[in-house]
């Protein structure tokens, strides 16, 4: 039923629409923040139940942008539509053929077991052994005193011992990949993995990892099955099968036009997804509860229909304008890479743009702005319309957390406004009531002003920019190499989307496409590998790359 209301909702969303224009809009605070207040409220309701993306939430959501794109007055972008649909995967999920019998006690999938990514599709029935850690070592090897080991069903650890278990190979999956092709060399016909280290939280059912498919089952079984195994014997028969999905899901871009007949066009935008009930992204892991997501980002989107009311009824016609909510923002950027990589618009006539990221957080007027290096109009602009209304810190990298990146890849000046981190950021309590209207109010009159004076301008000048962390200043992170990781990519190892201009990993010989497969001695099969290494590297190291390019390894040193 879910599927045919989504599927329903999507395909309204997405017909060709009359535009029925509201004129006449009041343009005194108290109106544009009613206005604005309306949005951020409606966005961040429970009906719209997080907006995460693929879900009926996200759907509604774009309606409502959809509606008052409408209202507005704004022509639909593509090919008479407001909006611009892409697919993305899902985490991998149980299948409809996953079970575990242990001499004839069935056990429940996801409460008692759940099949791991990489596992093969099918069934196995065999006796069982304890292989322990599943190593062979010149310190630790678990096969040295078991034989008879073909055709059975290993049940393994699924860490390190103590003396091997270092902070490189803590969560390396190059590790478990060894250990599984040990156990199928030594003849497994499935591998349940358990954890037997009271100390170590059991790896999660929704594991992302991108590891490839082997040729045996495999399992992550809790406590009570090992324990009930151990219990009827070594002799018991285990009958056990798994099954995975990946899903595919329909995530989307909403965007209207006001077509001034101009050479260049302004695009105004900002992300429309939340994280719905939660999950990995939720700062309150393990509450199944609707995250509003108010600044994040309901203030960008209420900020960029205001930006388009105010537009549509001044003077400033030397540009065209874009106004566009992305989807998929918060699971990889994955909306703003569509559409600056699709044939929707000419890339090439964009003059700059405005992401606005949460903008609904403004504290005594604190505004941070990245990108200002990414043209030389910037500074002394920013300078001149920030004084006695914001206080502005100016961050030049164009590269960041936040869907502008995309833009600046296309050689297109970009400022990203954002009012900062906060307690209630990713959780629960970002709600409208806590927002600060007068606050995105001064932000917007801030960047209207900038534009205003602009209007006469001729195209800016594009300067690409050095490193600098974005993402870390945003999302609190480490050391950086300077690069952005393709997100959508779905083999092995972290492949590279962009590198950062002069960055590490710039002067370091790494290019865009490259693969990389190892940091020092860490392993990297995903992008949860690479943070996890990183997280163990200093500032400052001289760090060992292993990349794969144009199918050759090739070595680097990278100085962080």
């Amino acid at each position: 039923m879910f599927k045919q209301v989504f599927a329903f909702l999507l395909s309204v969303l997405i017909s060709h629409s009359l535009i029925f224009a509201q004129t006449g809009y009041d343009f005194s605070r108290e109106e544009v923040q009613a206005r604005i207040k309306k949005d951020v409220y409606t966005l961040a309701s429970e009906e719209m139940e997080g907006r995460e993306s693929g879900t009926e939430g996200e759907v509604k959501a774009a309606q409502y942008i959809k509606t008052r794109m409408q209202e507005i007055g704004l022509e639909p972008l593509f090919n008479g539509s407001f909006v611009q649909t892409f697919p993305f995967f899902g985490a991998w999920q149980a299948g409809p053929d996953n079970f575990l019998i242990v001499n004839e006690q069935e056990f429940l999938v996801d409460d008692d077991f759940y099949a791991l990514p990489g596992s093969y599709m099918g069934r196995a029935h065999a006796q069982a052994v304890y292989v322990g850690f599943g190593l062979v070592e010149d310190v630790h090897n678990d096969y040295a005193e078991l034989d008879d080991l073909a055709g059975k069903i290993f049940f393994m650890e699924f860490f390190l011992p103590q003396i091997l278990d270092e902070p490189n190979t803590r969560h390396n999956l190059d590790v478990t990949r060894k250990k599984i092709e040990t156990a199928i060399e030594k003849g497994a016909s499935a591998i349940i993995f358990v954890n037997t280290q009271s100390n170590r939280p059991n790896p999660t059912a929704r594991m992302t990892s991108n590891m490839q498919q082997v040729d045996v089952p495999l399992l992550f079984a809790r406590d009570e099955v090992f324990e009930y195994w151990q219990q009827m014997g070594q002799g018991s028969d285990i009958f056990l099968s798994a099954e995975l999905e990946r899903p595919s899901h329909v995530s989307m871009n909403v965007a209207g036009y006001i077509d001034n007949q101009a050479p260049t066009t302004i695009v105004i935008g900002g992300h429309f997804d939340h994280l719905g009930y939660g999950g990995g992204g939720s700062r309150s892991p393990g509450v199944m509860q609707i995250h509003p997501g108010a600044d994040d980002n309901a203030s960008g989107v209420a900020g960029v229909l205001e930006s388009a009311r105010f537009l549509l009824n001044s003077d400033f016609t030397s540009n065209n304008y874009i106004f566009i909510a992305f989807g998929a923002e918060e699971i990889g950027l994955l909306g703003s890479r569509h559409f600056t990589e699709s044939d929707a618009y000419d890339m090439a006539k964009v003059n700059f743009m405005f992401n606005y990221d949460m903008i609904g957080r403004s504290e005594e007027g604190s505004l941070m702005l990245f990108g200002t290096g990414t043209s030389p109009v910037w500074d002394d602009l920013i300078d001149r319309h920030s004084e006695d209304l914001l206080h502005v810190q100016k961050r030049p990298s164009g590269m960041g957390g936040s869907d502008h990146t995309h833009f600046y890849r296309q050689d297109i000046p970009v400022l990203f406004f954002f009012t900062g981190i906060h307690e209630d950021y990713h959780r629960p309590s970002d709600t409208p009531d806590l927002v600060n209207y007068e606050g995105i109010i001064d932000v917007l009159t801030f960047s209207h002003n900038m534009i205003a004076e602009l209007d006469a301008e001729d195209k800016l000048e594009f300067t690409p920019t050095p490193a600098a962390s974005a993402r870390a200043q945003r999302r609190g992170t480490g050391p950086s190499l300077g690069l952005m990781p393709d997100h959508a990519w779905e083999g092995e190892g972290l492949k590279v989307l962009a590198i950062m201009d002069n960055s590490p990993a710039s002067k370091a010989g790494l290019k865009n496409g490259d693969t990389i497969t190892r940091l020092n001695e860490a392993n990297i099969s995903d992008i949860n590998t690479y943070m996890e290494a990183l997280r163990n590297i200093q500032a400052g190291s001289l760090v060992k790359v292993e990349v794969i390019r144009e199918g050759e390894l090739v070595q680097l040193k990278v100085q962080l």
